[in-house]
């Protein structure tokens, strides 16, 4: 008997070693690294999971833990077991009274918020792509255009059940086993397999009204941002760098493509029936430069906003393109710098089917210890969110690194979500003083390493 069959005698879900299914789950969103599982579990219970844990110790086999497959350092690939985490995907009991939810976490954010709005009830953050799992966003961080307000999805999580690297089911908060619970959270998947979630969960209303506004002045947008952040006078803010190419100039000792950047930032507000606010109450004294359009809608339509712009990438190829996605969170000081700098350093060719995201945020939204950023009252994250053809990824890489590691000596921190390739010394400078946490948490939660080995290069 293979330990595959010997592996499916000892659990209740499936275990698929066929050649489609693992070519299938050999790549992740990014498609820059490839690795062919021997075996894909579909677990059938938290006590499988525990029961695969204990089973890949005992055979000294690697796990991959694999949700939505929106990773793009395969983060979510294995080449021995992967763990089919979308197989646990139930929501579980919505307390009302209480204002929280209990769900497996290889649930879709897209089905809690269908299964959440006859309630008109919402989780407070939600990602841009609902169609990535709770635990996969969580063992991130999870931002979204309300973490400026509500910190990370992380942050509005109340409890959760995890597998530990050792095999053993333990539930944990801030008030029980608190030091899993800070280890899992923007964890990556290094010290325990996220099985369950409580999640907060907040009443909302049944409209929204999205205000289009377009800057030319990135000083000017910068100024704007922290005016609306201290009135709170949006519930959302999502933010872009727009390219508008101007033709070639030499840069570097040769002609290349370049673009005059433009700013567009759409502010949203909640509203109830027959309550919309006008442009004149919340746009008074910001210096855009153009109020382009007012949008009004059904909440849920709003959550749903970018499906539009991600069936258009599909239906061009660009969902089937690399995605060496560079994300990071700058302080507000060093913001206007940085981000002047890398754009006029960035092709507008170079996004193909992507684009460049900007996310404000109050410093003191968020408090996982894990979500390593920088200190201050405001800070920016900022995201080339790229989509393009292997060929190019030669050219492509090193000027990415470059954007990554000037973001670092600025003072900003990566955003462990898209594609990161940090060696052990950036990995150190990455957590700071909490380094050393990082690794004894490690040894007490996950001492074989066996979960998603390779991506945190641990000393």
């Amino acid at each position: 008997m293979t330990w595959a069959g010997e592996l499916q005698s000892e659990i209740g879900g499936q275990i698929l070693t066929d050649e489609a299914t693992c070519c299938t789950l050999a790549t992740d969103f990014g498609h820059l690294v490839t690795r062919k599982p021997q075996a894909v579990v579909r677990p059938a219970s938290t006590d499988d999971v525990a029961r695969v844990v204990k089973f890949a110790t005992k055979h000294s086999l690697a796990v991959g833990t694999r949700g939505g497959g929106h990773s793009q350092s395969g983060q979510s690939l294995s080449d021995q077991i992967l763990l089919d985490m979308g197989a646990l995907d139930k929501p579980i009991s919505v307390d009302e009274g209480e204002l929280s939810v209990r769900c497996q976490a290889g649930i879709k954010w897209r089905a809690l918020v269908e299964h959440l709005s006859p309630q008109k009830l919402s989780p407070p953050v939600l990602t841009n792509n609902l169609d990535v799992t709770v635990g996969g966003t969580l063992s991130t961080a999870g931002l979204g255009v309300a973490s400026w307000r509500y910190g990370t999805q992380a942050d509005n999580c109340l409890e959760l059940e995890v597998v530990t690297g050792t095999g053993d089911i333990v539930r944990c908060s801030t008030s029980q086993n608190r030091e899993l619970f800070d280890a899992v959270r923007a964890g990556v998947g290094q010290f325990g397999v996220m099985t369950e979630a409580v999640l907060k969960l907040r009443r909302h209303q049944p409209k929204f009204r999205s205000f289009y506004l377009l800057y030319d002045d990135l000083t000017v947008l910068l100024e704007d941002l922290k005016t609306v952040m201290t009135d709170e006078r949006f519930d959302y803010l999502e933010g872009w760098c727009a390219p508008c190419p101007q033709g070639f100039k030499k840069m570097g000792g040769e002609r290349q493509p370049f673009a005059q950047w433009f700013f567009p930032l759409h502010g949203t507000v909640e509203v109830a029936e027959g309550a919309a606010p006008a442009a004149a109450e919340k746009l008074a004294g910001l210096k855009f430069y153009k109020h382009v359009h007012t949008e009004d809608g059904e909440l849920p339509q709003f959550f749903a906003r970018l499906d539009d712009l991600f069936a258009l990438w599909k239906r061009a190829g660009y969902w089937d393109y690399t995605h060496p996605w560079m994300e990071c969170v700058l302080p507000w000081q060093t913001t206007e710098m940085y981000i002047g700098q890398v754009l006029a350093n960035l092709p507008p060719a170079a996004l193909v089917g992507g684009h460049v995201l900007l996310w404000p945020g109050r410093g003191k939204a968020s408090s996982v210890p894990l979500f390593m950023r920088p200190q201050g009252e405001f800070l920016m994250g900022f995201g080339i969110l790229p989509a393009f053809p292997k060929a190019f990824l030669e050219l492509a890489l090193p000027r990415l690194n470059m954007a990554s590691q000037g973001a670092s000596m600025l003072g900003g921190k990566r955003y462990i979500s898209g594609w990161v390739d940090f060696r052990e010394a950036q990995w150190k400078a990455h957590y700071g003083a909490a380094w050393p946490t990082v690794l004894a948490l490690k040894k007490q939660f996950e001492p074989h390493s066996i979960l998603n080995p390779g991506f945190i290069k641990f000393e």
